[in-house]
Formats: C-alpha cells, sequence, structure tokens
C-alpha cells in the first residue's frame, strides 16, 4: 500500500506548484494585462501558435485545486478525526492563506490611497468582507478588488468542508464521495446555466464556479490520494504511457474550448463539463509525474522547487505589479517591444515580493502550525 503523507516532502509536487504559478502569471500577461490586443496582433497569427498557449495558462488554477485536493487529503484521510486534529488542521490552513493575504491587502489599500489609478475598496463594509475573505460569496456577493482572489474562499470552503469528505469516506467509500461530487457539481453548473439562460454566462462567473460548482475538481485529487493508498505505485513505462494519453487529452480538451469559445460563454453545453473533464486529465497527469520519470529531472530542479516554495506568494503579486506597469511604464507606450519586455519585469518583481513572503512570513507561520499539530 501507498500512504502519500509518508512521503514528506516530494519536490516533484513542488515543481507542479511552480508550473502552476508560472502558467497563471503567463495567463494575465498575455490575456488580461501587459500583452495588449495590437501587441498580440504582432506575434499570433494561429490558433496553435504563441497565443494559443497563453490562452490555455489559466489551467494553472485547477492544477492548484487539484494538487490541493490531493496534498490536504493525504494529511487527514489516515488520521482519526478528533477535535483537535481538524482543528489544528484548520488553525494550519488560516495560517497558510490569511496572514500573506492580509499583508497584500494592507500594501495594496496603501497602494491604491497613494496613487488613484490602482484599484480602491469602495466603502467600509467592502473593506470589512475583504478583510474575512467573504468575497464572491452571498449575500452581497462582493466582488473583490483583484481578481486573483476569487480562488481563496473556494480553497478556504474545501478546506471545512474536507474533514467531513473524509468522514463520509470511511462510512459510504471515497469511491462514492467522489462521484457525489461529480453530481453536485454537474448539476450546480447547469442549474446556473439554466437560471441565467439567455445571458453571457462570464458575467455569473463567481455564481458558477462557487464551490459546488469546482467541488469536482478538488475532489479529483481527493479521490488521488485515496486511489494511491489502496493501490502500488504504477510502473515507469506505464507512468509513461499515462503521461502521453493523459498529455494528449489536456490538449485536445483545451482545442475543443478555443473551437467553441465563441459560444462557451453564450450557452455551449461544454461549460458544464469542461471543468470537471479537464479536473480528471490534471488528476492523471498529476498520478503520471509524481514519482521521477525518464526526461522529467527538471521538475525537481531547485528553481521550480524555489517555485513551488513561493507560489502562494507568486500567485498573489503577480497580478498587481502586472497592473502596476500597465498603468504606469506601458501607460502610453504600447508596443510590442514594450509588452513583452513587461513579463521578465514583471517576473522579477513578483519572484522578490513573493520571496521574502515566503521567508519572513509564510515559512515561518507554517512551521507555527506544525509544531502546534
Amino acid at each position: 500500500m501507498y500512504n502519500p503523507a509518508q512521503l514528506g516532502f516530494n519536490p516533484n509536487l513542488h515543481g507542479l506548484r511552480g508550473i502552476a504559478a508560472l502558467a497563471v502569471l503567463l495567463f494575465h500577461w498575455g490575456s488580461d494585462i501587459g500583452f495588449f490586443p495590437e501587441a498580440r496582433r504582432s506575434w499570433v497569427v494561429s490558433d496553435w501558435d504563441f497565443g494559443f498557449f497563453l490562452d490555455i495558462c489559466w489551467l494553472g488554477v485547477p492544477l492548484f485545486f487539484v494538487l490541493s485536493g490531493y496534498l490536504l487529503t493525504a494529511q487527514l484521510q489516515s488520521r482519526e478525526l478528533t477535535r483537535q486534529v481538524v482543528g489544528s488542521f484548520w488553525l494550519r490552513r488560516f495560517l497558510r492563506i490569511y496572514p500573506a493575504y492580509w499583508l497584500q491587502l494592507a500594501a495594496l489599500l496603501a497602494l491604491g490611497a497613494a496613487l488613484p489609478f490602482m484599484p480602491q475598496i469602495a466603502n467600509l463594509s467592502d473593506a470589512l468582507r475583504h478583510v474575512g475573505l467573504w468575497i464572491n460569496l452571498p449575500p452581497t456577493m462582493t466582488r473583490p478588488f483583484y481578481n486573483v482572489w476569487w480562488t481563496l474562499p473556494l480553497e478556504l470552503c474545501f478546506y471545512l468542508l474536507l474533514p467531513g469528505l473524509v468522514w463520509l469516506a470511511r462510512r459510504i467509500t471515497w469511491q462514492a464521495v467522489v462521484l457525489a461530487a461529480l453530481g453536485v457539481t454537474l448539476f450546480w453548473r447547469y442549474q446556473v446555466m439554466d437560471y441565467f439562460a439567455g445571458q453571457n454566462y462570464a458575467a455569473h462567473l463567481p455564481v458558477l464556479d462557487a464551490i459546488p460548482g469546482t467541488l469536482f475538481t478538488f475532489c479529483a485529487g481527493f479521490g488521488l490520494a485515496y486511489l494511491l493508498a489502496e493501490r502500488q505505485p504504477l510502473s515507469p513505462a506505464r507512468r509513461a504511457m499515462l503521461l502521453v494519453i493523459a498529455s494528449a487529452a489536456f490538449v485536445a480538451l483545451a482545442q475543443w474550448l478555443q473551437a467553441n469559445l465563441a459560444t462557451y460563454w453564450t450557452g455551449h453545453w461544454m461549460l458544464g463539463v469542461f471543468n470537471p473533464l479537464m479536473a480528471v486529465v490534471i488528476a492523471a497527469l498529476l498520478l503520471a509525474l509524481l514519482w521521477p520519470l525518464a526526461g522529467f529531472g527538471w521538475l525537481t530542479s531547485r528553481p521550480l522547487v524555489w517555485l513551488g516554495d513561493t507560489s502562494y506568494g507568486i500567485y498573489l503579486w503577480h497580478y498587481p505589479v502586472l497592473m502596476l506597469l500597465d498603468r504606469t511604464l506601458l501607460a502610453h507606450w504600447n508596443t510590442p517591444i514594450l509588452a513583452l519586455a513587461a513579463l521578465p519585469a514583471a517576473a522579477l518583481i513578483t519572484a522578490v515580493l513573493a520571496g521574502l513572503s515566503y521567508r519572513y512570513l509564510e515559512a515561518p507561520l507554517m512551521q507555527l502550525g506544525r509544531r502546534g499539530s
């Protein structure tokens, strides 16, 4: 039997976290900020060039979700769910998310006060909801004033649910829990589509991607942790074959999305199934890459492992850094060369901020949480 929790530090997983963080940075540089439409037209000429790669980099987010589902389930699945164990788990998750977020929130509020062209929080009520991360949640559905924060309440909701999911898995089997999560996600997504029929669903993405609509993405990692606890690891040859098949499925799904993008947000049925299908593919990729595989030594390289360590800070800080560059240096000189130069500049600034956050705040707090467990 294989128990993921017994492996401890896994550099492969840290490398994958680093890739997820870089992917989200590239997506926002390529699709939101920095790589402007005028500049992009100078580089993008077909569906299979650099533009296609940039457009699918948002899939770094479900990679984070599947990894969270896997790693956190591995921490709890073999432990007795006492009040102390669950309380300690929630405390560690609280320390992982809130302090670094609060530091950034304070810094960005100060930045917004000094630079009127940066986003502002509308009022005190909104500010208090941001402090508690009660964003994109009912009844107010407060919109985060920095877009990347939308994933944080989803992570927190999954943390709250996970002990209950583990408890259920011991009573109705983990397979039943995963299937139930799939049913909840499909039901939710299609009900939201029905409720807002005739509208552009992109405007209702916070509702569509609320925790019921993303539950299966987390549970793909949840199921993977249980699967590996029951079976011996696949041989390297089988994992190599799985990697080829899953990679082909990943590209096929991404191309399917690109081919139907014009109708995706206006009622295409794939809006309900794309995320669950991609979660299964990402879980398969994760299964193939959990252990060293020939030709993938770079995944455990020191730079990628460092990026994995600092991935939360990279995720938090890259967007405001890109926005600041967009509204200062690039505001009046919108050219392909400057847009291209913005990427290494943003990456360097983000890496410095994320490294400082990890070394002086995140790592000490994680150590404190481990001592208290």
